[in-house]
């Protein structure tokens, strides 16, 4: 690709060295840069990629966006030094007309929760319906029907956003769902993406570290529905949850078609109502009666809870606006295959039922409990939950207290990182309103302990882990764990496979 006129267009920039007519692929990693390539030095949180600038070169890189210049060598590579406030923006420039081809239809879902659940259930939708898709977020990266390969982070740095975008044009693949994070909306991370429809779920307490308060949480939320411009002559949406209470300041930034979804609200253009949880052959689904733009149909899916129905309104509502009938997509929910660690069933042939889900925050774990209240009446409830290092433990008194409806709790870490693990169990202990808990640090032992504890009727609850199978350690050491493996493992060992009665 020509670079000459992106760099011309730059208008305050430093360039030492000779510019390259033409680059071939961009990155923000030093050890993905090759003969011919950009690479876009960024000042992280923990990485500067400033500190890499003179391996790349030696790596063949042709040209270099920094923020400063340190005296590199500048006989082979050009060096071109911009403000470091937007750095991010020319890289995205650079990253889109790199990755040209074909249009991508393009769903970004943003919230505090359901993220994952919705960009995952389009996805699927629209595979069921054979359309081409793709899958980016919290679970990874997938193209079709792979299995999602993990990424790092929920939104990737804008670079490699750009580049998956730039694999699904050049697969020729016609859809593309991804989570947006706050984060990436704040760091960047989104700048340049052509997003057609904008999905909001929900916003309640978390990052409030990052964000500071709910009043600035919501703002930074808001600028995804702000990236879809206001260029009318374009078919872009906005897809807005009317029971959540900043649903008014996200229809504010909205200049396109706001679409609605509810449980509460009659008037939402996307309604459910009757709403009933039940078992049937062994598995529990939930139906509610959805009232729509095309009229009035009875709905049945594999998930519970009433925040699972909130979800699938939201998937409908990007697939019905792909063109799919109201009909059709009603008909194919009860297809849909589980969502891994998101309300996750596990076990069938155990004498205990086994809940896990990625439940984080609060507000999840509110819904994670009343969703679960129909499987665990009358029955004994063990849950297990940790608080991440690098998070925000003001979170933890307020879980603590919600999770007290649990008859026994194992309170443990998630990935603590280099924080303090008894700061960070504290934080949960603290909000504790019964004393049926205790405190094992490592997650592997706290699963197994919770597996020893149950007996034959009983039902446990893995909580905020989901179906991410590692731990972040001390110094960044990354040792394997998976919530649902684990007490699997345990629970086969400990039943002998017993099936399990009624």
């Amino acid at each position: 690709m020509n670079i000459l006129d992106i760099i011309d267009n730059i208008k305050i920039k430093t360039i030492y060295g000779t510019l390259p007519e033409n680059v071939n692929t961009i990155s923000q990693d030093s050890r993905n840069i090759g003969e011919g390539d950009v690479f876009i030095a960024i000042k992280g949180y923990t990485v500067d990629g400033h500190n890499y600038i003179e391996k790349v070169i030696k790596q063949g890189a042709s040209l270099v966006i920094a923020s400063r210049y340190e005296d590199y060598p500048t006989d082979t590579c050009a060096v071109v030094v911009v403000k470091e406030t937007e750095i991010e923006k020319i890289a995205s420039i650079i990253a889109n007309r790199l990755n040209v081809g074909e249009k991508v239809h393009t769903v970004a879902v943003t919230g505090t929760n359901g993220k994952t659940s919705i960009s995952t259930l389009i996805h699927n939708m629209l595979r069921l319906f054979r359309e081409t898709s793709a899958y980016l977020g919290t679970n990874g990266f997938c193209k079709n029907d792979e299995i999602p390969a993990y990424l790092g982070n929920t939104t990737p740095d804008v670079v490699t956003l750009h580049n998956k975008i730039g694999e699904v044009r050049k697969q020729h693949i016609k859809n593309f769902a991804f989570e947006a994070s706050s984060h990436a909306m704040v760091l960047g991370r989104i700048y340049n993406v052509d997003i057609d429809i904008a999905i909001f779920t929900n916003l309640t307490h978390e990052h409030l570290d990052f964000h500071g308060d709910m009043q600035t949480y919501a703002y930074d939320k808001s600028l995804l529905f702000s990236t879809l411009g206001n260029n009318l002559n374009e078919a872009k949406f906005g897809v807005l949850n009317k029971d959540d209470d900043y649903y008014n300041i996200m229809a504010k930034c909205l200049y396109h078609q706001e679409i609605t979804y509810s449980l509460k609200d009659k008037t939402a253009d996307f309604f459910a109502y009757n709403i009933t949880q039940y078992k049937e052959n062994g598995v529990y689904k939930t139906g509610f009666t959805l009232k729509s733009p095309e009229g009035e149909f009875k709905c049945v899916m594999n998930y519970i809870g009433d925040f699972m129905v909130s979800n699938v309104l939201a998937a409908m509502i990007a697939v019905w606006l792909k063109g799919k009938r109201v009909e059709n997509i009603v008909e194919i929910l009860p297809k849909l295959s589980p969502l891994y660690g998101r309300m996750e069933i596990l076990g069938d042939n155990l004498p205990i039922d086994i809940i896990s889900d990625f439940a984080h925050t609060p507000d999840g774990y509110k819904k994670l409990l009343e969703a679960t209240r129909d499987i665990r009446r009358g029955k004994r409830t063990l849950l297990v939950t940790g608080m991440g290092g690098g998070r925000d433990i003001s979170k933890g008194p307020l879980i603590g207290e919600i999770i007290s409806e649990a008859d026994y709790v194992v309170i443990t870490t998630d990935s603590p990182r280099d924080e303090d693990v008894e700061v960070l169990m504290s934080s949960i202990e603290k909000g504790m309103t019964h004393k049926n808990y205790e405190k094992i640090w490592f997650r592997t032992d706290a699963v197994k302990r919770v597996i020893e504890l149950a007996n034959p009727g009983d039902v446990v609850i893995l909580a905020s882990k989901g179906r991410e199978d590692y731990e972040i350690l001390k110094d960044g050491k990354k040792v394997w764990h998976s919530d649902p493996i684990v007490a699997l493992e345990e629970a086969e060992k400990k039943f002998n496979g017993r099936v399990k009665k009624g």
